[in-house]
Protein backbone atom coordinates (compact mmCIF):
# COMPACT_ATOMS: atom_id res chain seq x y z
CA UNK A 1 0.00 0.00 0.00
CA UNK A 2 1.27 3.46 -0.81
CA UNK A 3 1.51 5.87 2.10
CA UNK A 4 1.85 9.64 2.00
CA UNK A 5 3.85 9.67 5.24
CA UNK A 6 5.70 7.14 7.40
CA UNK A 7 6.09 6.91 11.16
CA UNK A 8 8.80 4.75 12.70
CA UNK A 9 7.62 3.83 16.20
CA UNK A 10 9.86 0.77 16.56
CA UNK A 11 11.20 0.19 20.06
CA UNK A 12 8.43 2.21 21.71
CA UNK A 13 6.09 0.67 24.29
CA UNK A 14 2.49 1.63 25.03
CA UNK A 15 1.33 4.37 25.03
CA UNK A 16 4.05 5.90 22.85
CA UNK A 17 3.04 4.36 19.48
CA UNK A 18 -0.42 5.93 19.92
CA UNK A 19 1.03 9.23 21.16
CA UNK A 20 3.33 9.43 18.13
CA UNK A 21 0.54 8.35 15.77
CA UNK A 22 -1.77 11.03 17.15
CA UNK A 23 0.92 13.68 16.67
CA UNK A 24 1.74 12.51 13.12
CA UNK A 25 -1.94 12.36 12.13
CA UNK A 26 -2.43 15.96 13.28
CA UNK A 27 0.02 17.05 10.56
CA UNK A 28 -1.68 15.11 7.75
CA UNK A 29 -4.20 16.52 5.32
CA UNK A 30 -7.63 14.93 5.13
CA UNK A 31 -7.47 11.70 3.11
CA UNK A 32 -3.70 11.24 3.41
CA UNK A 33 -2.37 7.85 4.51
CA UNK A 34 0.14 7.24 7.30
CA UNK A 35 2.23 4.07 7.48
CA UNK A 36 3.09 3.22 11.10
CA UNK A 37 5.80 0.70 11.90
CA UNK A 38 5.95 -0.61 15.49
CA UNK A 39 7.44 -3.39 17.57
CA UNK A 40 4.74 -3.11 20.25
CA UNK A 41 2.55 -6.22 19.90
CA UNK A 42 -0.32 -4.38 21.57
CA UNK A 43 -0.43 -1.94 18.67
CA UNK A 44 -2.39 -4.52 16.67
CA UNK A 45 -5.34 -3.77 18.97
CA UNK A 46 -4.48 -0.25 20.11
CA UNK A 47 -4.13 1.51 16.76
CA UNK A 48 -7.41 0.18 15.28
CA UNK A 49 -9.21 1.09 18.53
CA UNK A 50 -7.67 4.56 18.49
CA UNK A 51 -8.79 5.02 14.89
CA UNK A 52 -12.32 4.01 15.80
CA UNK A 53 -12.41 6.46 18.69
CA UNK A 54 -11.06 9.35 16.58
CA UNK A 55 -12.88 8.76 13.31
CA UNK A 56 -9.70 8.04 11.35
CA UNK A 57 -9.88 5.05 9.02
CA UNK A 58 -7.81 1.98 9.86
CA UNK A 59 -7.00 0.56 6.43
CA UNK A 60 -4.89 -2.49 7.30
CA UNK A 61 -2.38 -4.01 9.65
CA UNK A 62 0.09 -6.85 9.40
CA UNK A 63 2.77 -8.56 11.45
CA UNK A 64 6.10 -9.83 10.20
CA UNK A 65 8.01 -11.37 13.08
CA UNK A 66 8.26 -8.70 15.79
CA UNK A 67 7.35 -5.83 13.46
CA UNK A 68 3.81 -4.55 12.98
CA UNK A 69 2.84 -2.32 10.08
CA UNK A 70 -0.36 -0.27 10.06
CA UNK A 71 -1.98 1.97 7.47
CA UNK A 72 -4.27 4.74 8.68
CA UNK A 73 -6.17 7.28 6.58
CA UNK A 74 -6.71 10.78 7.98
CA UNK A 75 -10.42 11.36 8.45
CA UNK A 76 -12.44 14.10 6.90
CA UNK A 77 -13.10 16.37 9.84
CA UNK A 78 -16.68 16.39 11.01
CA UNK A 79 -18.36 18.26 13.78
CA UNK A 80 -19.03 15.67 16.47
CA UNK A 81 -21.03 16.35 19.59
CA UNK A 82 -19.01 15.55 22.70
CA UNK A 83 -20.21 12.56 24.69
CA UNK A 84 -19.25 14.06 28.01
CA UNK A 85 -16.29 14.03 30.30
CA UNK A 86 -15.11 10.79 31.80
CA UNK A 87 -14.59 10.95 35.53
CA UNK A 88 -10.97 10.11 36.36
CA UNK A 89 -9.56 8.98 39.69
CA UNK A 90 -6.02 8.27 40.82
CA UNK A 91 -4.51 4.89 41.60
CA UNK A 92 -4.61 5.82 45.28
CA UNK A 93 -8.33 6.61 45.10
CA UNK A 94 -9.00 3.24 43.48
CA UNK A 95 -6.94 1.49 46.15
CA UNK A 96 -9.04 3.18 48.87
CA UNK A 97 -12.26 2.23 47.05
CA UNK A 98 -11.13 -1.40 46.80
CA UNK A 99 -10.71 -1.52 50.59
CA UNK A 100 -14.44 -0.81 51.02
CA UNK A 101 -15.50 -3.89 49.06
CA UNK A 102 -15.52 -5.43 45.60
CA UNK A 103 -16.01 -3.23 42.55
CA UNK A 104 -16.33 -3.84 38.83
CA UNK A 105 -12.87 -3.21 37.42
CA UNK A 106 -12.03 -3.62 33.73
CA UNK A 107 -8.37 -4.07 32.79
CA UNK A 108 -8.18 -3.12 29.10
CA UNK A 109 -4.55 -4.14 28.58
CA UNK A 110 -3.60 -7.00 26.29
CA UNK A 111 -4.07 -10.55 27.71
CA UNK A 112 -0.31 -11.03 28.08
CA UNK A 113 -0.04 -7.86 30.17
CA UNK A 114 -3.01 -8.90 32.32
CA UNK A 115 -1.56 -12.40 32.86
CA UNK A 116 1.73 -10.83 33.94
CA UNK A 117 0.02 -9.22 36.91
CA UNK A 118 -3.20 -7.35 37.58
CA UNK A 119 -5.28 -5.97 40.42
CA UNK A 120 -7.16 -8.76 42.24
CA UNK A 121 -10.74 -8.92 40.97
CA UNK A 122 -10.01 -7.09 37.70
CA UNK A 123 -11.67 -8.48 34.57
CA UNK A 124 -9.56 -8.74 31.43
CA UNK A 125 -11.35 -6.94 28.59
CA UNK A 126 -8.72 -5.94 26.01
CA UNK A 127 -9.38 -2.58 24.39
CA UNK A 128 -10.18 -4.13 21.01
CA UNK A 129 -12.92 -6.26 22.65
CA UNK A 130 -14.67 -3.63 24.77
CA UNK A 131 -17.67 -3.36 22.43
CA UNK A 132 -18.20 -7.13 22.58
CA UNK A 133 -18.70 -6.92 26.36
CA UNK A 134 -20.96 -3.86 26.55
CA UNK A 135 -24.07 -5.95 27.27
CA UNK A 136 -22.29 -7.63 30.20
CA UNK A 137 -21.17 -4.33 31.75
CA UNK A 138 -23.66 -3.19 34.41
CA UNK A 139 -25.35 0.17 33.95
CA UNK A 140 -26.40 0.68 37.56
CA UNK A 141 -23.09 0.62 39.43
CA UNK A 142 -19.72 2.28 38.91
CA UNK A 143 -17.38 0.57 36.45
CA UNK A 144 -13.68 1.35 36.86
CA UNK A 145 -11.44 1.11 33.78
CA UNK A 146 -7.64 0.97 33.76
CA UNK A 147 -4.70 0.06 31.56
CA UNK A 148 -0.95 0.49 31.79
CA UNK A 149 -0.70 4.28 31.55
CA UNK A 150 -4.15 5.76 30.92
CA UNK A 151 -4.23 6.00 27.11
CA UNK A 152 -6.13 2.77 26.40
CA UNK A 153 -8.43 3.30 29.38
CA UNK A 154 -9.39 6.71 27.97
CA UNK A 155 -10.21 5.15 24.60
CA UNK A 156 -12.21 2.37 26.30
CA UNK A 157 -14.14 4.90 28.41
CA UNK A 158 -14.91 7.01 25.33
CA UNK A 159 -16.17 3.88 23.56
CA UNK A 160 -18.34 2.88 26.53
CA UNK A 161 -19.81 6.38 26.79
CA UNK A 162 -20.59 6.49 23.06
CA UNK A 163 -22.44 3.20 23.62
CA UNK A 164 -24.62 4.64 26.38
CA UNK A 165 -22.69 3.95 29.57
CA UNK A 166 -22.46 6.93 31.93
CA UNK A 167 -21.26 5.05 35.01
CA UNK A 168 -17.65 4.79 33.81
CA UNK A 169 -14.67 5.87 35.91
CA UNK A 170 -11.18 5.97 34.43
CA UNK A 171 -8.19 5.14 36.64
CA UNK A 172 -4.96 6.96 35.81
CA UNK A 173 -2.08 6.55 35.54
CA UNK A 174 -2.87 2.83 35.81
CA UNK A 175 -0.75 -0.27 36.22
CA UNK A 176 2.56 1.43 35.35
CA UNK A 177 2.43 3.15 38.75
CA UNK A 178 0.19 0.77 40.73
CA UNK A 179 1.55 0.16 44.23
CA UNK A 180 -1.33 -1.94 45.56
CA UNK A 181 -1.82 -5.71 45.52
CA UNK A 182 -1.22 -7.62 42.28
CA UNK A 183 -2.17 -11.17 41.33
CA UNK A 184 -1.82 -13.39 38.30
CA UNK A 185 -5.03 -15.35 39.03
CA UNK A 186 -7.26 -15.29 35.96
CA UNK A 187 -10.96 -14.37 36.18
CA UNK A 188 -13.84 -15.24 33.91
CA UNK A 189 -15.02 -12.03 32.26
CA UNK A 190 -18.42 -12.90 30.80
CA UNK A 191 -20.57 -12.15 33.86
CA UNK A 192 -18.64 -9.16 35.22
CA UNK A 193 -19.72 -9.88 38.81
Amino acid sequence: MNADHKLDAKGLACPMPIVRTKKAMANLQEGEILEIITTDKGSMADIPAWCKSTGNEYLSGSEDGNVQTHYVKRAVRKKVAPVGDVKTISNEELESTLKTGPVILLDVREPEEYAGGHIPGAHSVPLAQVEQYIAAIPESEPVYVLCKSGMRSQMACDNLMVNGRSNIIRVAPGMSEWNGPITSELLATAGMK
